[in-house]
């Protein structure tokens, strides 16, 4: 339960707006870098206080804040002084179980939403939350660990491939959103083709093959899950009359609205996928328990008649027909194979078997 929903215990009786760390540490000491570039040139650099970091924006170029690490409030609370940002934006940020939210306050705009990892090798989803803000010429993005979600679009910039460089951090935000929901739809592929090849093993349903499906069920709920909120919130961005978010840059949000909106429905179909093919599973067991069932039944179905005869034959009594008969015994055998022969024949023509 506790990937669905985290513990909300901290926060309990605490004021709206309290900075509150609620969720798992993931990292040891916050990493903070600073992405610049305009079209002419492009800075990177890793500092190691906050305060270095803030001294260095420059509203001249694009500046892309990159903060790995939540548990230091301090270092979010001295961000929020300096871009006066909402205190309810900030504890929304630092709650990491938080549903994908769009937040709009008057010199900024907050979205919060999810990065998805699927482990091939134990078969589990991972969910990071990755939060914005945008502010005119700024964007900080708020990760729980050191990742490579953004490794393509920082590649871009260096490279100055399109016209990323071009653009202010609107459209930075809008390739970082990309990246992520571009990931979804890559982690939903790899789980479809291994829910997809279980399908051939059903045949032979096991123990291993019942559990495998279970679990993959349960990460496509989590999964679609943690996905789905987005597009309420893309729907929200696309509705907005910020003036920090251009119209010119609205076509490609809703470019984004298509492909979160792709995802859910594949994550929805590999839900329902997986529904059927437990479903399929418990048929196909079924079908083989009233196989042996159906075995097992012909031979009580014979063994009934002769065990009659058997028991007839096999009574105390001294006056008994056919007693002192030389051949009586290879009599009743012979009967006895006639019954047996005679059912397995009539079980046969009616495809009893």
């Amino acid at each position: 339960m506790a990937r669905f929903l985290k513990s909300r215990v901290k926060a309990k009786g605490a004021a709206p707006g309290s900075l509150i760390f609620m969720g798992k540490q993931k990292m040891d000491d916050t990493r903070i870098r600073l992405f610049q570039y305009s079209k002419e040139t492009i800075t990177e650099t890793e500092f190691e206080t906050i305060d270095e970091a803030l001294k260095n924006i420059n509203n001249t170029q694009n500046n892309w804040l990159n903060i790995d690490g939540l548990h230091n409030t301090e270092l979010i609370k001295q961000i929020g002084e300096h871009f006066k940002i909402s205190p309810l934006a900030l504890e929304n940020i630092l709650n990491t179980g938080q549903r994908a939210k769009f937040f709009e306050d008057n010199n900024s705009v907050t979205l919060i939403t999810k990065a998805v990892y699927y482990n091939q090798e134990d078969n589990k989803v991972s969910v990071e939350q990755i939060s914005f803000i945008l502010l005119e010429n700024v964007l900080i993005s708020f990760q729980e660990q050191i990742g490579d979600h953004f490794e393509p679009v920082r590649n871009r910039i260096r490279s100055s491939f399109g016209k990323i460089r071009q653009r202010k951090t609107d459209y930075l935000l809008y390739a970082l959103t990309d990246s992520l929901v571009d990931n979804y739809l890559i982690n939903l592929e790899q789980i479809g083709l291994n829910i997809e090849a279980l399908e051939e093993k059903l045949d032979n349903p096991t123990k291993e093959i019942s559990k495998t499906l279970f679990r993959y069920k349960t990460e496509i709920s989590y999964l679609r899950k943690s996905i789905k909120p987005l597009k309420e919130v893309l729907t929200r961005i696309l509705r907005a009359k910020s003036e920090i978010i251009s119209e010119e840059h609205l076509v490609f949000y809703q470019e984004l609205y298509d492909i979160e909106e792709q995802a859910i429905e594949a994550a929805d179909s590999y839900f329902g996928m997986t529904n059927d093919l437990i479903n399929l599973y418990n048929t196909n067991l079924s079908n083989k328990v009233n196989e042996v069932m159906k075995v097992l039944t012909i031979f009580a179905s014979i063994f009934i008649p002769l065990t009659f005869i058997a028991g007839i034959y096999g009574t105390n009594f001294e006056y008994v027909p056919e007693l002192h008969f030389k051949n009586a015994y290879f009599v009743m055998w012979g009967v006895m194979v006639v019954v047996a022969g005679t059912m397995l024949y009539y079980f046969k023509k009616h495809k009893w078997f």
